[in-house]
């Protein structure tokens, strides 16, 4: 059977300096890689070592992103173990992620909301792993604080290893945005993208957009399978934004300030005065540019956004063509004897 993601200090896992100036990141937000057993591990090793700025949502399952099995457990979900790790960490723990749970109840996700309760944090979902399938209208309605956020939004509702039954749509058979869904939003529950290798299905995210049904936050869900699908990067969900006709003022909004109030970071994601120098220069392109989804569909679209230059607090940390340089004739050579 299907027993571990490899994400939680294994094999899908990916480094963050290596995917993340390239694509014009400067901050990116671990979405429950760890859990309040191995944080100080994930600390250690990544958060510590990487010049991008790595925050973290924390697993409410002990031992984070092991395994499908891990998962299940719900006596390793502890919100006050959990909630004493965040404590000592509040500036890089922005909230708790609940995963990949195939019982039918809301155990975890109720667990996670209780160590949000003791932190004044938010939680992030990935839901829809339960054979039959829970309601996310209850989900939302019943469970979510404002402030919670739901990911995978555009998914589709097809069926996975991780989701046997498949996840509830946030669209109807006829394609129609379910009302609730605008209720939710409305009322300040967070609707993210979450692209990831199987979580974003064209024909989802075009009539959600089309009918007005927006994502509060743009995100990749970056891990190896999914840097090497259809996702690839940052900029590239970007630009399928912009190719379902969202303008470019929404896709930015939705890619930086947006994210950093989701979390509580209200010093990111701007260019205020005395903010960190974190900048992007992008390239908008022109041609043509054909964009996949999870299932290999394929949108084609005339715009695509290039990381040209990438500063994480005012240094070069990506120069795509050497913009910031001199060029090698202009350089006084170093005189030697």
């Amino acid at each position: 059977g299907f027993t571990g993601f490899g994400i939680s200090n294994g094999f899908g896992s990916v480094a963050p300096d290596d995917f993340s100036f390239r694509s014009g990141v400067t901050t990116m937000v671990d979405a429950g890689s760890s859990g309040w057993r191995n944080f100080y591990t994930f600390k250690k090793q990544t958060i510590d070592n990487s010049q991008t700025r790595v925050l973290a949502f924390i697993s409410i399952a002990g031992n984070g992103m092991l395994g499908t099995v891990h998962a299940q457990d719900t006596s390793d979900m502890n919100p006050v173990a959990t909630a004493f790790v965040m404590k000592e960490y509040p500036d890089i723990i922005v909230g708790i992620k609940a995963h990949h749970y195939q019982g039918h109840n809301f155990v975890p996700v109720d667990r996670a909301i209780a160590a949000g309760n003791l932190t004044d944090k938010p939680i992030i979902v990935d839901f829809g792993s339960s054979t039959p399938k829970l309601s996310i209208e209850e989900l939302f309605m019943k469970h979510f604080r404002p402030g919670d956020i739901f990911t995978h939004t555009y998914s589709g509702g097809a069926a996975s290893e991780i989701a046997p039954g498949g996840r509830e749509s946030v669209v109807d058979v006829n394609n129609k945005v379910k009302p609730f869904i605008f209720e939710a939003q409305k009322s300040g529950r967070i609707f993210d993208v979450g692209h990831g290798g199987g979580a974003f299905v064209w024909a989802t995210a075009i009539n959600s957009i089309k009918q007005g049904f927006l994502p509060n936050t743009i995100s990749t869900d970056l891990y190896r399978s999914s840097r090497n699908a259809g996702m690839k990067d940052m900029a590239n969900v970007m630009s399928k934004f912009l190719a379902m006709g969202m303008s470019i003022q929404d896709v930015i909004l939705r890619s930086t300030w947006n994210p950093a109030q989701a979390i509580k970071h209200p010093e990111l994601g701007n260019l205020s005065v005395g903010a960190d120098a974190d900048v992007t220069v992008f390239n908008l392109k022109d041609g043509k540019f054909g964009f996949m989804d999870a299932r290999g569909s394929v949108l084609n679209g005339s715009k695509k956004l290039e990381a040209e230059l990438t500063l994480r607090s005012g240094k070069i940390a990506w120069d795509l063509n050497g913009i910031s340089g001199p060029q090698w004739d202009a350089v006084i050579p170093a005189r030697g004897r």
